[in-house]
């Protein structure tokens, strides 16, 4: 009896939360949009709670690592320090202060762009070993797209056209691109959250 109340009280719970949820989503002026307000803020706090965990996990896996001078343990004392560094300042005092901010303007924001950066020579490497391994008209097409798309990113005077070219390649198949991609996203979201409603996948319970 308890194997089998341990099975279902937290199908049963997820499913009741899920169709008030998604009532509330359809019938937003009544006292289910209210009730659907109220889970999703506790959905919220649910969420802040495990990025808490996860940073907490991940502080002890790799502390566990550095401690016991496992292979790597170096990128992992260095994976702490910068999560004690950005995590640490806005606990202390209000993330607005100078100091969070100047974590932000002069750390993260200078890493996020050199990462940027490097797609540069992550695309140039992909497009040599495309035409290294594949010769095909597709590859040239690839290497013809990202040559006009880096060569239209760059101000070149006299070949203003290649400017004009990169916003048609990002507005028009680039955007129709992204489009397909949120709506495959979407599908997959609703076909993942009938599953659930209709007890098919049971991801929140161990048996």
């Amino acid at each position: 009896m308890e194997r089998v109340v341990g099975k279902w009280m937290p199908t049963a719970i997820a499913v009741v939360t899920g169709v008030l949820t998604l009532a509330g989503y359809l019938f937003p002026s009544t006292l289910l949009g209210i009730w659907r307000d109220q889970l999703v803020e506790w959905a919220i706090i649910v969420g802040g709670f495990a990025v808490i965990l996860g940073l907490l996990n991940v502080l002890n896996v790799h502390g566990k690592r550095v401690f016991s001078r496992k292979k790597g343990w170096v990128y992992s004392l260095a994976l702490l320090l910068a999560a004690l560094a950005t995590w640490i300042p806005p606990v202390i005092q209000d993330p607005s202060r100078q100091a969070s901010q100047q974590m932000f303007d002069y750390v993260i924001a200078p890493v996020g762009a050199s990462l940027a950066a490097l797609l540069v020579f992550t695309l140039t490497l992909a497009a040599f070993r495309l035409v290294r391994n594949r010769r095909s008209p597709w590859s040239l097409l690839f290497i013809g797209v990202v040559a006009l798309t880096l060569l239209g990113s760059t101000p070149i005077q006299g070949f203003e056209w290649l400017s004009e070219a990169r916003t048609w390649l990002v507005r028009v198949p680039g955007m129709a691109g992204i489009r397909g991609l949120l709506l495959g996203v979407g599908l997959g979201i609703v076909v993942t959250g009938l599953r659930v409603l209709l007890t098919q996948d049971r991801p929140y319970s161990e048996f």
